[in-house]
């Protein structure tokens, strides 16, 4: 399995689900009502905030797609970046993404996500950085499996 497509698909898969972790995590520990990624992918999917067992389902799945596409962004991004230092490579495009995701649902006054908690903020910024470090730690595991197989990159 040499295919830089499905490496960043499967390393974005796993930080998404790590983010994921962290925000529920967050929410048990502080028992605060902080605006998950799956809230956000709610109201992007639908206008709203997730009602419901089969929508929250349904806002996972579009996250978790979410999540792999930018693992697969930067997946085609580390040619240019190289592979030195990683893992803050990955902490800092989590970071980026974070960031952008939230001055893009202000800067359009999206309903729901205009005014955020700091409990919110800084949750979903933690997982975010979880995010980054979880799929670059994946994706250094398949480059490194890459470097030992004879087969030429697809």
């Amino acid at each position: 399995m040499n295919d830089k497509y499905l490496h960043g698909l499967l390393a974005g898969l796993a930080g998404g689900v790590a983010a994921i972790a962290v925000n529920l995590l967050v929410i048990l520990i502080l028992k605060a009502h902080i605006l998950r990624y799956i809230d956000f992918a709610g109201v992007l999917s639908f206008g709203r905030m997730p009602r419901g067992f089969w929508e929250t389902c349904f806002a996972l799945i579009v996250y978790t797609g979410f999540a792999g596409t930018l693992g697969v962004i930067f997946s085609y991004l580390l040619p240019h970046l190289g592979t030195a230092c990683l893992s803050l490579k990955g902490m800092h495009y989590g970071s980026f993404v974070w960031f952008s995701s939230y001055a893009i649902t202000t800067l359009y006054k999206t309903p729901h996500l205009v005014t955020i908690s700091l409990e919110s903020a800084a949750s979903n910024f933690c997982a975010a950085i979880v995010y980054g470090l979880v799929m670059s730690l994946v994706l250094g595991w398949f480059l490194a499996r890459r470097r030992n197989s004879p087969q030429p990159l697809k």
